[in-house]
């Protein structure tokens, strides 16, 4: 586990460094291509207040905290579907489901569309390209080895994966093993776009166990918030419920509701679980933060974190996503440039942005035109206070 105070004093340590004048870079900095690495960091079901630095009052997450007050957070990002596969195809596309058509039980995303996601476009313009962790979308005649030249899904069902010695693994420390892998072999001499997409915080669906059962946490953070009293949730008022339309009164939102929060003993024991879930990916990015560090990548690497969708943990009744609350629709979007000067760092933007402007964002960075396909837009000029 990283310590908070250890990993303060990385993105510290990595802030300075990108001021450092151009003669006192390390080595292999300097002969890196002035193009910036990227590692894009997708959480799912994980709304935009879960953040210690969005405010939260029990959550703890300083790794990611300390990247949004050397960096810039979005308080108003938000998804254009708010369900797992249709977000993530417009991450990968840069437009709306509408557009690319795929979610649960339908058709994949068209060849044309499939043909123009930013990991393809990104590989055709040099970068070598990784994706680890839930991939959780249908590509026309997808072949990982066109788009990634690293491709590791892992998966939850189950959270915990046997190893060769017969130990156990979370999903979250694999998935950071694997990017860890990815750092250790990068070429100095070639740019980087590594996205890692984490199953957590998404419950267990087919356990309802409360705790470990439905929201499996990592080793890292046994024991945290087992002290702490988790206050209700906003908008839990039963008339709040009840004034809801029948549609979602007789919803998915509401049976799982039943599955999480629905007796005070269950909502403690499950926001702890999920709380832990959400701190295990925070110690996951400190551990690849340090590789990038020790790899001497640091200087140029851009760092994303975003969320597939929102999550209901109790309020108005409802669990899930799937709806078009709030809750359900508005992400974390945190976005670090060491690059930037410090005047532009420590800055909350208040536009708005969506889950489609992220790969025209990408492609931005790395000096590539957006296709006209594309109905999402680069936050760079937001990034850099223009």
């Amino acid at each position: 586990m990283i310590k908070p105070a250890t990993t303060l004093l990385l993105l510290g340590t990595l802030c300075a460094s990108a001021e450092l004048a151009s003669g006192e870079l390390s080595a292999r900095a300097a002969e890196a291509t002035t193009r910036p690495n990227v590692i894009f960091f997708l959480t799912d079901d994980h709304r935009n207040d879960g953040l210690g630095v969005a405010g939260h009052p029990v959550l703890k997450t300083p790794v990611m905290d300390t990247l949004a007050e050397q960096g810039v957070r979005f308080e108003n990002a938000f998804v254009t579907t708010s369900i797992c596969m249709a977000s993530r195809a417009s991450i990968l596309t840069g437009v709306t489901e509408r557009t690319h058509g795929n979610t649960f039980g339908q058709p994949p995303v068209p060849g044309p569309i499939a043909r123009l996601s930013y990991p393809v476009l990104m590989r055709d313009a040099g970068y070598r390209t990784g994706f680890i962790g839930k991939y959780g979308v249908q590509m026309h005649q997808f072949n990982p080895a066109r788009e990634f030249d690293v491709f590791h899904p892992v998966n939850r069902t189950p959270y915990f994966k046997q190893m060769p010695d017969g130990s156990q693994r979370h999903e979250t420390d694999l998935c950071a093993d694997h990017a860890i892998a990815f750092l250790q072999a990068q070429s100095p001499d070639q740019p980087f776009s590594l996205s890692i997409s984490f199953n957590a915080p998404h419950a267990e669906d087919r356990d309802r166990r409360p705790g470990i059962g439905h929201f499996p946490w990592p080793p890292s953070t046994d024991g945290m918030y087992e002290d702490i009293k988790i206050p209700p949730p906003r908008l839990s008022d039963p008339a709040i419920f009840e004034a809801l339309p029948d549609f979602l009164r007789h919803s998915m939102n509401r049976e799982r509701y039943h599955w999480r929060w629905d007796t005070p003993e269950k909502y403690q024991t499950n926001m702890r679980a999920y709380f832990r879930m959400i701190s295990g990916i925070d110690n996951a990015i400190g551990r690849i933060i340090d590789t990038l560090r020790d790899e001497g990548l640091a200087d140029n690497t851009v760092i994303i974190v975003t969320g597939d969708n929102g999550f209901y943990l109790g309020e108005r009744g409802l669990s899930g996503k799937w709806s078009h609350f709030e809750e359900s629709l508005r992400v974390p979007l945190i976005v670090y440039d060491p690059r930037l000067p410090a005047e532009k760092r420590n800055r909350v933007v208040a536009e708005k942005a969506l889950n489609i402007d992220i790969p025209a964002t990408l492609l931005d960075l790395a000096g590539i035109p957006a296709p006209d396909l594309y109905q999402g837009q680069s936050l760079l000029p937001l990034v850099r206070g223009e």
